[in-house]
């Protein structure tokens, strides 16, 4: 399962060779229909993932005399929060990433420290530990083995904060200089993150003990978002000029998926190496843009997702934005949306609608 990461910037999208058979209900598509997801007693909710058993990770946040509170995080399935806890003395947790298992990954807040890299199963929270005695982190992604990346905020070399891999119980320093961050890996252990440097931040590839600097379209940055199962690796470079481009690492090469003029990120790329991401057009405007063996579509819309069988998920253009579904070449609105931030194999979207009380965790489906 491609690990999804930096969930951050948004986009829509199109485009197309499918490459599954296309389900028995698709000649009658569904509208994506909302669902409010959002824990009684709180006063703001987001989702940000779901796995192919519709088990949604959401977060929760409350505001007292004006302060924000730490927030919570959730469990949804079919209608039932499981509430993921911090540890004894905590008062909050911070879920990033689910599996296939449900096994999800976070920070929670323990009697002592503030975040501490966290492994959650039925709501239980596992300590995963830290690389020193400093002992604050945060746990990013999570793969279907239960292997867990992150980050921890050290007090070697005066202060690094340094990336890890937690496996069977054992957390391992990924090496290299510098401060360095993890948040993707797949289920063959390849595990991407970034190098905080003075010159911006440069992409790596970890496996087996060796790390693989990405290099750039040209310019001093790149920072990645996805890895898939055949370890192909999808975010933004910057080319000599100092505009963002897309790219798609494979086999040792990077490949500049921008456009001529305008910025433009890829967001995911599924194990067929479809590739979804963001545009801006000449004028400003956001769009969307998909991605497959040298052919690029796009269009204006926002929060592109996308699955194993090609199908695409995100917001549409205009007010008020709405949950879209494209699968099979066909296109598919539902009922609004503020950002739809997961797409999981069965169709169902995540992410949250705006209320006069606040953002409410949502699913459509």
């Amino acid at each position: 399962m491609s690990r999804l990461i930096g969930r951050l910037v948004c986009a829509l999208l199109i485009a197309f060779p499918l490459l599954t058979a296309a389900p028995a209900w698709a000649s009658g598509p569904r509208r994506p229909t909302a669902v409010d997801i959002h824990p009684a007693g709180w006063m703001s909710s987001s989702a940000s993932d779901i796995n192919s058993h519709g088990e949604v990770i959401v977060t929760a946040t409350n505001t007292v005399n004006g302060e924000i509170q730490p927030p919570l995080g959730f469990l949804w399935q079919a209608g039932k929060h499981t509430v993921l806890r911090p540890l004894p003395g905590g008062n909050g947790s911070l879920p990033r990433d689910v599996n296939e298992r449900g096994e999800v990954v976070g920070f929670c807040q323990s009697a002592v420290h503030p975040a501490r890299p966290c492994l959650w199963r039925q709501g239980r929270p596992q300590d995963l530990g830290t690389l020193d005695e400093r002992g604050t982190g945060t746990a990013l992604a999570v793969n279907d083995k239960g292997e867990v990346v992150g980050d921890n905020q050290t007090f070697i070399g005066g202060g690094l904060t340094r990336a890890f891999l937690w496996r069977r119980g054992v957390l391992t320093d990924l090496g290299g200089v510098g401060d360095r961050s993890a948040f993707g890996i797949n289920n063959h252990s390849q595990v991407i993150g970034v190098h905080y440097s003075s010159n911006g931040q440069r992409a790596f590839l970890w496996e087996r003990g060796t790390l693989t600097d990405l290099g750039t379209l040209g310019g001093n940055e790149t920072v990645p978002a996805d890895i898939n199962e055949r370890g192909q690796i999808v975010g933004t470079s910057t080319t000599a000029d100092g505009v963002q481009h897309a790219f798609l690492w494979q086999r040792g090469r990077m490949i500049d998926l921008g456009t001529p003029s305008g910025n433009s990120g890829a967001l995911a790329i599924n194990d067929h190496g479809q590739v979804v991401g963001w545009s801006n057009s000449a004028d400003g405007a956001a769009r969307v843009f998909h991605w497959y063996q040298g052919v690029r579509t796009e269009f204006p819309g926002y929060d592109a997702r996308i699955n194993e069988r090609g199908w695409i998920a995100g917001t549409t253009a205009g007010d008020p934005r709405r949950a879209f579904l494209l699968r099979n070449r066909r296109m598919v609105t539902g009922d609004p949306a503020a950002a739809v931030t997961a797409l999981n194999n069965r169709g169902m979207l995540a992410g949250w609608t705006n209320t006069p009380g606040g953002n409410h965790a949502t699913v459509w489906k």
